[in-house]
């Protein structure tokens, strides 16, 4: 496999998997400045930090709280470019497009139930401090779901998360592949408005303008520096940025 194929070719197939496609949304232009994680340098954009964002939710009862999974709260570029190496001899197929549209796929992912996934130092102190908080946390992911698995349930993967992130109970997912549903134009504002989420954590600019299209607060995760997916204009739509969160 080529260097360039793992480095583009399989960034921009993956970053196509976990958000809508493109002819399924619009393409909304970036309206700051903004900074990519992967930059030698960063530009000041709206940061906010774990304590500010603590602060900012004082005196609020305990409300649900969602998050994106894919370099939001876990890193699990592994199995995706496990995926797209291997995806061939798997029978899963022969491009990394054809990997991520193959249901067998996303069984294994399922099935495995992200073990192999690190979770994000960052995500463990944001999930500890909702959690205090008394705050509900429930997952919502551009993956497909599980063949025959129903929606918004516990899964292996529900699981696994609740022991990396020490939860007192095993979080519900929902999975909206990537047809955004109802009259939503974002994939994730759907699943945002139905759980009641007031708060909403993600890497992607989906995940921000699916909070602002749910009428919500969208806070961005920075991408982890060794993500397999491209990344994305932290601050890009003037939104603000978890410090630190790229880990």
């Amino acid at each position: 496999m080529k260097k360039n194929f793992k480095l583009i070719a399989l960034a921009v197939a993956f970053g196509a998997a976990v958000s809508t496609t493109a002819n399924a949304k619009p393409n909304v232009p970036y309206t700051h400045e903004g900074f990519y994680t992967n930059a030698p340098t960063q530009v000041a954009v709206h940061f906010v930090s774990l304590k500010d964002i603590e602060d900012s939710l004082k005196g609020k009862p305990p409300m649900t709280v969602s998050f994106d999974i894919d370099d939001t709260v876990l890193f699990s570029s592994n199995y995706f470019h496990y995926g797209f190496t291997y995806g061939k001899e798997l029978g899963w197929g022969n491009t990394p497009r054809e990997v991520l549209d193959s249901q067998k796929y996303w069984d294994y992912l399922a099935e495995t139930g992200d073990e192999m996934s690190i979770p994000k130092d960052s995500a463990k102190k944001i999930i500890e401090m909702h959690l205090k908080r008394g705050d509900k946390i429930v997952f919502i992911t551009g993956r497909t779901k599980h063949s025959g698995a129903e929606n918004g349930t516990v899964t292996k993967t529900s699981k696994v998360l609740q022991k990396d992130f020490n939860m007192p109970y095993a979080p519900v997912i929902w999975y909206t592949a990537t047809k955004p549903m109802g009259d939503f134009k974002f994939d994730k504002a759907y699943y945002i408005n139905k759980v009641g989420s007031q708060l909403h954590y993600g890497d992607s600019d989906d995940d921000i303008l699916s909070a602002r299209e749910a009428g919500i607060r969208g806070i961005r995760v920075q991408r982890s520096y060794s993500s397999t997916n491209r990344q994305k204009l932290n601050g890009g739509y003037g939104e603000e940025v978890l410090i630190n969160s790229a880990w």
